[in-house]
């Protein structure tokens, strides 16, 4: 049986676009159930191959903290290529900022993330990524 290639959990979508970007959407607030399901989708995945994060944060509204506090501490950097968020607010990149700073300091591997406003900025900035990674 062939692995799903979509997932939607609460008012959220992520999608896997060939060959290693994985998209995700989110719509609203953010709950614990929902970071448990993203933080599975990173898992699935990142078991067959690393990826690019690209997450739409346009429409999103807030996160529980014991969600944020979910997925960021039980993330593999390994599954990543690295993230990018697009339409993230000060507070967001604040938050994205500081969690990446203080994972620094505990000695755990962070990810190189990026801001962006829209798609086509953030598909640009992976053809950038993977011509650095062509050298």
């Amino acid at each position: 049986m062939p692995r799903p290639h979509e997932w939607t959990f609460g008012t959220h979508q992520a999608w896997l676009e060939s060959p290693d970007v994985l998209w995700m959407k989110i719509r609203g607030a953010t709950t614990l159930e929902d970071g448990v399901a993203i933080l599975e989708i990173y898992r699935e995945v990142g078991s067959h191959q690393r990826f690019y994060l690209v997450t739409d944060l346009s429409e999103a509204t807030t996160i529980d903290l014991k969600a944020r506090d979910h997925v960021s501490w039980n993330s593999h950097t390994e599954w990543f290529h690295g993230a990018i968020y697009i339409g993230a607010g000060l507070v967001q990149r604040a938050v994205a900022n500081s969690m990446s700073f203080f994972h620094s300091l505990t000695g755990k591997t962070t990810l190189p993330q990026h801001f962006v406003s829209t798609e086509n900025e953030a598909r640009a900035l992976i053809a950038d990524e993977r011509s650095l990674l062509d050298r």
